[in-house]
């Protein structure tokens, strides 16, 4: 069932552009949501380790809770949620413009609830995202090299993290086969129909202390696991 989309209520200008792009930002949104629906209907989806505990670390925070992976991964995560509880999923975070906004409709509609901040405001975006998480204590899911160069944490994101007093929980998503498209110096991952994904989580971060070499780190023993876990998989033959 689609979700809301909410947005930011930070003052901003509205740019005329904007509004004239909304069938454009429509039609993408619809482009990705049909391409992903034959992987997500079928995919497979093994959590290490088990989802249910990631669950119970959602359901019984008492700190907000920041997800985080690399941003080429975003499109497995679609299909990796599948089954999670709807009150569980982690809130996405996007931006008003229209390259952001090309994904976010169709994350509501896999069942997301999307957020959006501001980015022509006198409120800078990563207040308005701070004020959000010590306002509401949030489960939110953010892609720290979103903008690029991929694999590289932003300073902004260990901002907000140290600001809001978040738990950072890096995760990531391996799919086999997968189509990867590549638009130099960035890369994008998309399961095709039948592909397994490999879900992978780690310990949470401690986000007042946390350093980009700690979130780094994490997500690069996250994806050796998730590799490993993949070509085992693989060797075992076909699960039941």
């Amino acid at each position: 069932m689609p979700r809301l989309i909410r947005f930011s209520d930070a003052p901003h200008q509205a740019r005329v552009l904007d509004i004239l792009l909304e069938p454009l930002v429509y039609l993408s949104n619809l482009a990705v949501a049909s391409s992903l629906y034959p992987a997500y209907r079928t995919t497979r989806i093994r959590w290490e380790p088990d989802a249910a505990d990631l669950i119970r670390l959602f359901k019984d925070r008492s700190r907000p809770i920041i997800c985080f992976a690399w941003h080429a991964y975003e499109l497995n995560s679609f299909c990796a949620f599948r089954d999670f509880p709807l009150d569980h999923l982690p809130l996405a975070i996007g931006h008003d413009g229209p390259l952001s906004r090309a994904l976010q409709q169709s994350a509501s509609w896999y069942g997301f609830p999307v957020w959006v901040y501001r980015r022509r405001s006198p409120i800078q975006p990563k207040a308005q995202i701070i004020n959000l998480l010590k306002a509401e204590r949030p489960v939110i899911g953010v892609f720290p090299d979103s903008g690029g160069p991929d694999g590289h944490v932003r300073p902004g994101f260990l901002e907000v993290a140290r600001a809001a007093e978040a738990l950072l929980v890096p995760m990531t998503w391996h799919a086999r086969p997968v189509l990867t498209v590549r638009s130099s110096p960035r890369r994008y991952c998309l399961p095709v129909p039948f592909s397994r994904v490999t879900a992978c989580y780690g310990q949470p971060i401690d986000g007042l202390h946390a350093t980009a070499d700690d979130c780094r780190s994490a997500l690069e023993v996250l994806e050796r696991r998730a590799g490993a876990a993949a070509s085992e998989a693989e060797q075992s033959g076909p699960s039941r």
